[in-house]
């Protein structure tokens, strides 16, 4: 039965086209990569999740900066008018998605100068869109909003995914150079 389903695979795989197998096998790697050097290298370091999450609430602060006038950090967490309103978990830094984006990227055949901009560009919209999130949120939680939570989960989710698909689909459409 195992032996089957391999070669259901195999027999699938082979009929794909070249520049999907490549791809796919770009993908798996930078995949299995990434996880190893993040779970082995990068995490035990707490790099770059501090430093992420650290950059998230400075901007966060500035942002509400225009809209409290008593704003302090402690740890990860953002104070407005003496209540704890935001923190900013490892989970919330934005740091999954660039690394998916940047693979998505790298994954694709493409000239170095359209690569390097989309690989520059493309994080500091994920920074800024995971900001004015933050900042939302911020406002939310300390007002109470009763839809904050359906926002955190949901709604600014969707709106960054969609964000970011749409720039895999503006590089892949418009940059990538397909091969013969």
């Amino acid at each position: 039965m195992i032996k089957k389903a391999g070669l259901e695979l195999t027999n699938t795989y082979n009929k794909l086209p070249s520049g999907l197998k490549s791809f796919l096998i770009k993908a798996v790697l930078l995949f299995v990569g990434w996880r190893l050097a993040y779970y082995f290298v990068l995490e035990p370091r707490d790099i770059p999740d501090k430093q992420l999450i650290d950059w998230v609430i400075d901007g966060t602060f500035q942002t509400l900066t225009f809209v409290y006038d008593q704003l302090a950090i402690q740890g990860d967490t953002i104070w407005v008018n003496g209540q704890p309103t935001l923190t900013v978990a490892k989970a919330c830094n934005g740091l999954e998605l660039i690394v998916l984006y940047l693979g998505f990227l790298f994954c694709l055949p493409t000239n170095a100068k359209r690569l390097v901009a989309f690989a520059v560009v493309g994080p500091l919209i994920i920074y800024g869109l995971n900001v004015l999130r933050c900042s939302a949120l911020a406002v939310m939680f300390y007002n109470n909003h009763y839809l904050a939570d359906f926002a955190h989960h949901y709604v600014f989710k969707l709106v960054i995914y969609a964000v970011v698909f749409g720039l895999w689909i503006w590089y892949s459409k418009k940059y990538v150079s397909y091969g013969k």
